[in-house]
């Protein structure tokens, strides 16, 4: 066999390409599996008996709210109500996935006969429009707030009655945050305000579930459905 003197060079050249292929094999597995874990992480706070529910829960927010709907709090609230579990019935009657009592259901069929049809809280399909239409309407009541207060005030109704909230805020109207005459109660504002001037008449378990109800959806559970891909949600800072 005939060598040549450019061998050595030539084993050099495919040695360095095997090389080179080789390295960039491995950064692309590198961002493969980057990107595999990431959105792991992304979707790990979301429980997946939750995530059969995105597509109707995503579908209902942009048919009521619009374009730029808070997907992730409407996700949250299902989350916070029931756990995602479509059957489940509190030891207060309250029904589905959204936890609705039954003359609230009732109230909410004949509200909305065409879109909502009979009463019907453990359908998956009939629960999420109804939770929907809702808070629409309770939040209704609440307009010319920050979107954040307007959603807590809702939340805040929708857990213990509107009847309570508007208590709640004329009590918040009539005396200043933990008697200091230099820091009034904003009736306008739920954090920090309203939700530290609650009716006494209610029982502690009630006010404390009510108080922390907003909190819980709106600073909790919210930026868990929004790093899990369900979209915006209703930012607060309180």
């Amino acid at each position: 066999m005939r060598r040549t003197g450019r061998e050595p060079e030539d084993v050099l050249r495919a040695a360095t390409a095997i090389t080179r292929w080789t390295l960039i094999s491995l950064l692309m597995w590198w961002v493969l599996i980057a990107g595999c874990l990431a959105w792991r992480a992304a979707h790990a706070g979301v429980p997946e008996l939750c995530r059969q529910y995105q597509r109707q829960i995503t579908s209902e927010a942009y048919n009521l709210f619009g374009l730029n709907a808070p997907v992730s709090t409407l996700a949250a609230q299902i989350h916070q109500e029931s756990g995602c579990h479509a059957a489940i019935v509190s030891r207060s009657g309250a029904e589905g996935l959204a936890q609705f009592m039954p003359d609230t259901a009732q109230d909410m069929a004949r509200l909305y006969p065409t879109e909502l049809g009979p009463a019907d809280p453990t359908n998956p399909r009939w629960a999420i429009a109804a939770q929907a239409r809702y808070m629409r309407d309770l939040m209704r009541d609440h307009a010319g707030r920050t979107e954040c207060d307007t959603w807590a005030f809702g939340l805040a109704a929708y857990n213990g009655g509107s009847g309570w909230v508007d208590r709640d805020i004329a009590v918040c109207r009539r005396k200043p945050i933990n008697g200091a005459t230099c820091a009034c109660c904003v009736a306008d504002r739920w954090f920090g305000n309203v939700e530290l001037s609650p009716d006494l008449r209610r029982s502690p378990s009630a006010r404390a579930e009510n108080r922390g109800y907003p909190r819980v959806i709106l600073l909790g559970l919210t930026p868990v459905y929004v790093a899990g891909g369900y979209g915006r949600g209703v930012e607060c800072r309180p």
